[in-house]
């Protein structure tokens, strides 16, 4: 026994999903902002990493809750918008792509 739908049936359920939007609109807070912020995470991550092992982890705290700091966010405000951007991978993903770009111009202009 074989289900034969309707060719009208199928092309009005082809034509809903063509016109399905795959598109997230834009991340719920400013990517450029968010950008910077990792980038200064990330370079003061390579800071931390040049600092003797004795006192690497109380120095990190300290890099990075200054840095937090700086860009007006604490660890928990920080938590809760990379867990809203880090729900749609295009958000996430311009989010780093940018935190690299930010990276790439400072080091060529060091």
């Amino acid at each position: 026994m074989t289900l034969r739908l309707p060719a009208t049936l199928l092309l009005l359920l082809g034509l809903a999903a063509g016109c399905a939007s795959l598109d997230p609109g834009p991340p719920p807070v400013d990517a450029e902002t968010l950008a910077e912020l990792i980038a200064d995470l990330q370079l003061g991550q390579s800071l931390v990493n040049e600092i003797p092992i004795v006192v690497r982890d109380s120095m990190q705290r300290v890099y990075y809750e200054s840095i937090l700091a700086d860009h007006g966010y604490t660890r928990q405000s920080f938590d809760s918008v990379m867990w809203l951007v880090r729900q749609e991978p295009v958000w996430i993903d311009t989010v780093y792509a940018r935190a690299g770009e930010i990276i790439a111009r400072e080091m060529v202009e060091e």
